[in-house]
């Protein structure tokens, strides 16, 4: 799997979902801009990837890639407001691979590493598409169900969907791979035998050892595939076949079932679903708590008491930091020190190193890549290194096993206490702070402007506060007592409110009858007609809903479909009452 283009698919996901709304383009400037911006990124990349001088530039500039893919991709978002136009996370997918697939026939075109010069770029593209595609149709598996489900469910919670995809990913990735990779059956010989009996002797079971042909097989790697046995696979590639003796080849099948051993498959999915529950349940918290103790909130609210921009805009862009900093740090961190592993386990198992160390010299001659660095890999001078320093000194082996455990404990430990922490937050509290601090700075603000008054009391309806949306709109209504909107919001509350203390039928009526007096706009009307109803006079509710919708006819409203549904409903209750 290549993790850096699952990383940052992930961090395209969160980007084109948090970002908040920016004002629309025109279509037709949207779209010549959409099309210099993609000819712009052809252009960057047939330089990029033709600058470089060797093999190891050249494959530092192709681990950038997902990096400048992903500005490319934040362009679309930030700028253009693409998700605005078409929503979803399918789009999202589908826009941050429609940077990946030029940069991979460039990549397959610009080609220095020895080994693979002279793939044609479209049978590169293909051979990179197909690598990719068995993490990539879980993830449109799980976002396609999301969507049934949304519709089906409407406001289904996001933390419903990533487990499902982790899932997705877990049980169906082995079985994809092997059979959308290019593979097929490790043919019967001596060496098969060698490496079913090596496996047997260290208690792992696999369901098939495959050949590895992507890229025509020249690719020097092997990789296990596979928590569970059922749907576990060992891949070998050809090349890496032809360029190592037997004894070479047993030592890299002993690295790859060190990683079964040692657990590090099961390992990685516990480091991808705790960050994703820890998400979610601390995303919400923490932006109350920063509502509550932001020592500004006035600057949080444009003048309107709409929300600025630049609050949801630095949640986004912390998010992504986040997955950052967890990943290729903290993640890597354990990815490097799990491969370390590995090449112990071929030492450990086979009693000697030598198999191993000479394994990764040839493939480090042949690719040209001894010094190349990775996050999630040591690079291979490194790993000759500590391989040469173990075999010298045992007790390197007994440390990095002991911290190996020690860390993993305090891991699991940090998960509990912030899981248990996160669980013991009271929300609605947290919420309240939250709001009382927005009312705090916004009255400063709004002053005595009834205007101003009557955008915070909308605000504060919008987020649930009702308690404190009559108490701005009575305060607001002592200044403007004829203003027709502030009767009928005010009146609309007390006949909506969730809380019953709030509800006040009857005053709402002699609200909303002011309003009227003032104004006749269909919502005033229809707010006059749920008073009528709910104080029980179904004859004036069903006039004044008739009104609602002529008055919405003439105005040519868009919603009318509304004011329909109010009328049938009212009317229905004059024509059943006695």
């Amino acid at each position: 799997m290549f993790y850096d283009e699952i990383i940052y698919l992930f961090l395209a996901l969160i980007l084109w979902g948090s970002w908040p709304k920016a004002p629309v383009l025109p279509l037709g400037l949207l779209g010549l801009l959409f099309l210099g911006k993609d000819l712009l990124w052809f252009l960057f990349l047939h330089r990029y990837l033709s600058g470089a001088r060797d093999s190891l530039s050249f494959t530092l500039r192709q681990q950038r890639l997902p990096r400048l893919a992903l500005l490319f991709f934040f362009v679309d978002i930030a700028l253009l407001g693409i998700p605005q136009r078409l929503p979803g996370d399918l789009w999202a997918l589908l826009f941050y691979l429609h940077y990946l697939l030029p940069a991979w026939y460039l990549v397959g075109r610009y080609e220095k590493r020895a080994y693979l010069e002279g793939l044609p770029p479209g049978k590169y593209l293909l051979s990179q598409l197909r690598l990719f595609l068995p993490a990539l149709l879980p993830w449109f598996l799980a976002l396609a169900g999301f969507e049934v489900l949304e519709a089906l469910w409407p406001g289904l919670p996001d933390y419903v969907l990533w487990p499902a995809i982790l899932g997705l990913l877990v049980i169906l990735f082995p079985y994809l791979a092997v059979r959308i990779w290019p593979t097929r059956p490790f043919p019967a010989s001596h060496l098969r035998h060698s490496i079913e009996s090596y496996l047997r002797d260290q208690g792992i079971r696999v369901g098939e050892i495959f050949l590895w042909l992507p890229f025509g097989g020249r690719v020097l790697t092997a990789g296990i595939l596979g928590a569970f046995p059922p749907f576990r696979y060992l891949l070998i590639s050809p090349a890496l076949l032809a360029a190592l003796e037997e004894d070479e080849v047993l030592s890299v099948v002993a690295h790859e079932a060190g990683h079964v051993k040692r657990h590090h498959l099961l390992w990685l999915f516990l480091f991808l679903a705790v960050f994703v529950v820890l998400i979610y349940g601390m995303l919400e918290p923490s932006w109350f708590l920063f509502l509550a103790l932001f020592p500004r909130p006035e600057w949080l609210l444009t003048q309107e008491f709409r929300p600025q921009l630049w609050p949801e805009i630095l949640l986004a862009l912390s998010l992504a930091a986040a997955v950052i900093l967890y990943f290729r740090y903290f993640v890597g961190y354990f990815l490097r020190n799990f491969e370390r592993q590995a090449d112990l386990y071929a030492l450990e198992s086979l009693g000697s190193a030598r198999g191993i160390i000479s394994s990764l010299e040839k493939i480090a001659a042949l690719s040209g890549l001894r010094q190349a660095p990775s996050w999630h890999h040591y690079s291979l001078a490194e790993r000759i290194t500590f391989l040469y320093e173990a075999s010298r000194h045992p007790e390197l082996i007994r440390r990095h096993h002991q911290n190996l455990r020690r860390l993993k404990l305090l891991f699991l430990a940090t998960a509990i206490l912030l899981f248990s922490g996160t669980s013991l937050l009271n929300r609605g509290s947290l919420r309240k702070k939250a709001m009382a601090n927005l009312v705090r700075g916004v009255e400063t603000r709004a002053g005595n402007n009834p205007e101003l008054l009557r955008a915070l009391g909308d605000y504060l309806l919008s987020h649930q506060q009702e308690k404190l949306a009559v108490e701005v709109y009575t305060r607001a209504l002592r200044k403007a007592p004829d203003d027709p909107w502030l009767l009928n919001n005010l009146a609309w509350v007390l006949l909506t409110a969730r809380d019953p203390e709030v509800r006040n039928p009857l005053l709402a009526l002699k609200l909303a009858r002011r309003a009227a007096r003032h104004l006749g706009a269909p919502e005033i009307l229809d707010t006059l007609a749920e008073a009528y109803s709910q104080n029980r006079k179904p004859e004036e509710a069903c006039f004044w809903a008739s009104e609602a919708l002529e008055k919405a006819r003439r105005r040519a409203k868009k919603n009318l479909s509304y004011y329909r549904k109010r009328r049938r409903k009212l009317c229905s209750h004059a024509s059943s009452s006695p």
